[in-house]
C-alpha cells in the first residue's frame, strides 16, 4: 500500500523517505505516521518547526536531513532519541540548541554551518562534535557547582586510559557525589573536605596533562571555564 503526499510516492515499505525541496512548511501527519522510517529527506523546505512528537513518531530514524529550512528551535524530545546518527541542520535560523541534545549519545555528525548560533558558544561549536554534546549536557545541571571548577586540558581522545586522567575523573565523580549528598542539607561546597593529599594528587596530574605536547586535533574533555585551581 502506498499514501500519497503532493505528487511525491510514499511506500510503507521503504525505510527512506525523500522529499527535498517541495514548499513544505509543515511536517504533515501521514508522515509522521510513518514510524518505520530509518532515512529522512526534508532539504530545501519551508518548514518552520518540527512537532513536538517528531523524534518520538521515528524511533527507528538514523539519518535525517532538515538542511536549508526554516527552523528557529528543535524540539526537547530530541534527547529522548536512541538511534539517530548523522543529523544535517546547515542554513537554518537556528539561534540556540537545546540542552537535550546532549543526550543523544547514538549521534556520530552534526552539520551546523550557517546557523547564527550563540549557544553554544563559538569555541564550543569550533572544537566539534564530542565537546558540543559535552557542553549541552553540562549546561543541564544550572547553576556552577564546585565540581565545573575541576577541569581536564585538552587531550587526544584515544589518552583517555591515562593514569593521571582517571585519576582526575575519579576525583571529579567523587566531588559530585558528595554533592548530591549535601543537597538536602546545608549549601556549603565539600570540595576542602577532601584530604589534603588527594587535592595535591590532583594538582600534580593536571600539572602533568598541562605539560604533555598538544596535537592539532586534540579536543577539550571539559569547557575552558572548568580550569581554576583546587
Amino acid at each position: 500500500m502506498a499514501g500519497m503526499m503532493g505528487d511525491h510516492n510514499i511506500s510503507e515499505e521503504s525505510a527512506s523517505l525523500l522529499m527535498r525541496r517541495r514548499g513544505l512548511k509543515a511536517i504533515s501527519a501521514s508522515v509522521l505516521q510513518m514510524t518505520h522510517l530509518q532515512s529522512l529527506y526534508l532539504e530545501g523546505n519551508e518548514i518552520g518547526e518540527l512537532p513536538e512528537r517528531f523524534f518520538a513518531s521515528f524511533p527507528s530514524l538514523i539519518w535525517l536531513d532538515l538542511r536549508n529550512n526554516q527552523l528557529k528551535a528543535l524540539p526537547v524530545a530530541i534527547g529522548e532519541h536512541t538511534c539517530l546518527k548523522t543529523f544535517l541542520l546547515e542554513g537554518n535560523p537556528l539561534t540556540t540548541l537545546p540542552p537535550e541534545l546532549g543526550n543523544l549519545v547514538s549521534l556520530k555528525a552534526l552539520s551546523l554551518r550557517n546557523c547564527p548560533l550563540t549557544f553554544p558558544p563559538r569555541d564550543v561549536l569550533d572544537r566539534g562534535l564530542p565537546n558540543i554534546l559535552l557542553y549541552l549536557r553540562r549546561s543541564q545541571l544550572g547553576e556552577e557547582s564546585e565540581v565545573e571548577k575541576l577541569r581536564l586540558p585538552n587531550l587526544d581522545v584515544c589518552e583517555e586510559d591515562n593514569p593521571d586522567i582517571r585519576h582526575f575523573q575519579d576525583l571529579r565523580l567523587r566531588i559530585i557525589q558528595m554533592e548530591r549528598e549535601e543537597s538536602d542539607g546545608p549549601c556549603r561546597s565539600r570540595v576542602q573536605e577532601l584530604p589534603r593529599e588527594q587535592r595535591n594528587q590532583a594538582r600534580v596530574a593536571r600539572k602533568n596533562l598541562e605539560a604533555r605536547p598538544r596535537r592539532r586535533d586534540e579536543v577539550a574533555l571539559l569547557p575552558s571555564h572548568m580550569n581554576q585551581p583546587l
